[in-house]
């Protein structure tokens, strides 16, 4: 009886330790798959090592910084239904893949800076999906140079990408409608574009929440490389 029980201790941390490499060779991929982080964790629920498989993995990435898009303040990865080649590193299959990306007013603002025609970025939020924009266009733009606009509208989600439904936009204490309002529109949508990522997010839903923007999102990782 005491043989048996050491032997099942035996087979059982063997495969807690077989799960934690595969654990750590996907972490370690991650930041040229996704893109470079403070931090990833992942989790694998379910590993079947003869058949390449997993029933469920988890990835939580902190401050992942991706080209095109701000900063996210976090990264929560679901992934189901996996299939991964070790020996290639490559996600071979996944049934499916949910995501929730968090990102904060700073970054988003920041990120706006770096469009054309936006300068003098900054942005609040307010539960459940309003934000303010204030921003100076560029000179010669829309607007005389140094008078700053402020946008208020609903962030909401739009074939797959963050846009913001303009409320009203207000210029040296005066409200713009029509020629000013569709610029504004045309400058600052879509908010956030996911789609053109690699792997890309097709944003189903957008909300504000705990002083931050809030994305739901899925994804097609199958053929994704992790080395």
């Amino acid at each position: 009886m005491r043989v048996a029980a050491i032997l099942l201790f035996a087979v059982a941390a063997s495969g807690c330790d077989l799960t934690g490499r595969v654990e750590a060779e996907i972490a370690r991929g991650l930041p040229r798959a996704i893109g470079p982080a403070e931090r990833y964790d992942v989790e694998v629920e379910g590993l079947q090592v003869t058949a390449g498989a997993a029933e469920r993995v988890t990835v939580v990435g902190e401050r992942v910084r991706r080209a095109g898009v701000p900063v996210f303040d976090r990264l929560d990865l679901e992934l189901t239904g996996v299939r991964y080649d070790r020996g290639d590193r490559v996600l071979e299959r996944v049934e499916q893949t949910t995501a929730v990306v968090r990102v904060r007013p700073d970054d988003l603002a920041a990120f706006l800076d770096t469009r054309r025609g936006v300068r003098s970025a900054s942005v609040r939020v307010e539960a459940p999906d309003r934000v303010v924009l204030r921003l100076r266009p560029e000179a010669g733009g829309w607007l005389p140079e140094g008078v700053a606009a402020e946008i208020t509208g609903r962030l909401g989600a739009e074939r797959g990408r963050v846009v913001l439904d303009v409320e009203r936009v207000r210029a040296g204490g005066i409200g713009l409608g029509g020629i000013g309002a569709r610029a504004v529109r045309d400058l600052v949508n879509p908010v956030l574009d996911l789609t053109e990522a690699d792997p890309a997010l097709d944003v189903a839903a957008v909300s504000i929440e705990a002083g931050a923007v809030v994305v739901e999102a899925t994804a097609d990782l199958d053929g994704l490389v992790l080395r």
